[in-house]
């Protein structure tokens, strides 16, 4: 279920419409929530809206991380077919450096280290760009979902069993465990629980969002080094040098 339609079905709910079709369906993570917030007594369109909030800000960075792996994958792909590119324009200029290349040993040998090193440097860019961490849209949920419910009412053992439960289910254990700890910590020193889950929520959702900015901000000059190691030297291979024979061929023939 998207944030948008988390928080209309808060509006809905606001407006009295509880009728069980209308906010359940078979959105098992909606259902999820609102059994949780009917259980503790927590406000159900507070929770609904909480948790919009904290996936905007996942969607959001996941749509960052998307966008700079897509456009890293297609200057690998730009960058890898550009010597076949280039061999077409050189055989329409009349070049026939594509000959060169299929003609002889020495172009047999250009075209297999050219076409070796052509795919060394698009496996190397490919890995550096799959190396942009995916970030989960439901970083924080359990989190915010738990400080909402503190912030009104206690977590009977039951509660607090389903809660753990929904967290496996979402991928978020790691989140449950530090709210475990969290509760802890809170109830040896009498400070509020639910601002210091709420700030380990947001604390985890910016150290995922420098993660992956860190990583995509590095990716521009990582993709530098297969570039100069792999992919310059196989356009120059498979296409600078086959232009030059080809060329000295066509002089050769042209004044004896």
């Amino acid at each position: 279920m998207t944030p948008t339609e988390l928080r209309r079905l808060a509006a809905t709910l606001d407006a009295g419409v509880t009728h069980h079709a209308v906010f359940t369906g078979d959105d098992d993570f909606v259902t999820e929530l609102l059994d949780i917030a009917r259980e503790t007594g927590a406000p159900r369109t507070r929770v609904l809206r909480v948790v919009a909030d904290a996936l905007d800000s996942n969607i959001e960075l996941m749509r960052e991380a998307t966008i700079a792996s897509t456009s890293a994958r297609h200057s690998a792909l730009v960058l890898t077919a550009l010597p076949a590119f280039t061999l077409i324009a050189t055989e329409l200029f009349g070049i026939h450096a594509l000959g060169f290349l299929l003609g002889a040993p020495i172009g047999w040998l250009c075209l297999v280290i050219g076409a070796g090193a052509s795919f060394g440097g698009w496996k190397w860019m490919d890995h550096l760009r799959r190396r942009i961490p995916t970030p989960s849209p439901a970083t924080g949920v359990m989190g915010d979902v738990v400080a909402e419910i503190l912030s009104v009412t206690g977590i009977r053992k039951d509660v607090e069993k389903a809660l753990r439960a929904s967290g496996e289910r979402w991928g978020l254990d790691s989140e449950w465990t530090s709210i475990a700890d969290i509760r802890a910590a809170a109830r040896e020193t009498g400070i509020p629980v639910s601002g210091l889950i709420r700030a380990d929520s947001q604390e985890r959702r910016r150290s995922t969002r420098f993660t992956v900015r860190e990583a995509t901000e590095r990716l521009p000059g990582q993709m530098l080094i297969p570039l100069g190691v792999c992919l310059f030297p196989a356009f120059v291979v498979l296409t600078v040098v086959p232009a030059v024979a080809g060329m000295a061929q066509g002089f050769f023939r042209s004044s004896s």
